[in-house]
């Protein structure tokens, strides 16, 4: 596959848009942002940018004729518009398309048990079957760098509230999870679009740190100079069942956008923290040779995200 140089980003105000685009223009890329048609966000010097509704395919088809990389930096609601997203990158010749994981392992065998995991399976499926077609010349690459731990502590989002100085302990706190910062996901992106070869139809995962509840709590102890936390135990299973439960209520329900209800927060923790690993949220053994960081580093960052430094 020759060099890709030319690359459009969705969802650039999101999250993971907001890493990547600085870090593909650093990294000597072309940038076009396509914002929805409403959007009045002031981007980064350095982009063009360009309008387009997610479901608008002859729009959509227009905008990224001359891109030779589509990254899909939206959040997981925005799923519903893949097959519409990935046929207009067919259209306009689009060769590398990189796809809105950046999440848990939504590729694990046993995923498709956890509801939040249906919306992304359903839409790579889809991509599977079009860039399977003889003569097709788009690719893709899914990333998957597990949860963001700085993002969420920053945010409160995580297991460990700096706010109120607790850590929440789900089942026996022994299960590791491989999580990442969020600026890993704009430099996987960046690794992947200069070697497009090597990640071509396939998954990558990375992650800085593969870590349990309790190695957290230790950490935590160590650097905290005395100062108490307190850890809030919630029994798994249990969790577990209330939120399939409120799955299925809220499917009853003909709920349409869960992205933000009770049950899918539930349903990511049980992915997250099984006793058994069934949802592969420790993936270090199929994680990108190279790639992680010595545990010693994360107590560093720990001092910083926690005020301890």
């Amino acid at each position: 596959m020759s060099s890709i140089k030319n690359v459009a980003v969705l969802g650039a105000t999101g999250n993971v848009g907001k890493a990547t685009v600085p870090a593909l223009l650093s990294a000597g890329f072309v940038v076009t942002i396509i914002a929805r048609p409403e959007s009045t966000t002031t981007y980064p010097e350095g982009v063009t940018v360009k309008k387009a509704s997610y479901d608008d395919l002859e729009t959509l088809t227009e905008v990224l004729k001359g891109q030779d990389a589509l990254v899909e930096a939206f959040n997981p609601a925005a799923a519903e518009h893949q097959s519409i997203i990935v046929r207009a990158a067919l259209a306009a010749g689009v060769r590398r398309l990189i796809t809105p994981e950046f999440s848990t392992d939504s590729f694990s065998a046993h995923a498709e048990e956890v509801g939040i995991f249906e919306p992304k399976r359903k839409a790579q499926k889809e991509l599977e079957e079009l860039t399977s077609a003889p003569g097709c010349k788009l690719s893709w690459t899914a990333i998957i760098p597990g949860g963001w731990f700085d993002w969420g502590i920053e945010g409160g989002f995580f297991w460990i509230d700096k706010k109120q100085r607790t850590i929440t302990r789900f089942g026996s706190g022994n299960q590791k999870v491989s999580i990442s910062r969020l600026q890993l996901c704009a430099e996987t992106i960046v690794a992947v679009l200069q070697n497009p070869d090597k990640y071509r139809n396939r998954v990558t995962y990375v992650a800085d740190y593969t870590v349990s509840t309790n190695e957290f709590i230790t950490m935590i102890n160590e650097i905290s100079s005395g100062e108490e936390w307190k850890v809030v135990d919630i029994p798994i299973e249990e969790f577990k069942k209330e939120g399939f439960a409120l799955w299925d209520e809220d499917t009853k329900k003909g709920v349409k956008n869960r992205l933000f209800t009770k049950a899918y927060t539930m349903l990511g923790t049980v992915a997250l923290f099984d006793e058994e690993n069934r949802y592969d949220a420790d993936y270090s053994y199929k994680q990108e040779p190279g790639t992680g960081r010595p545990i010693e580093s994360l107590k560093e960052e720990l001092k910083k995200l926690l005020g301890y430094n």
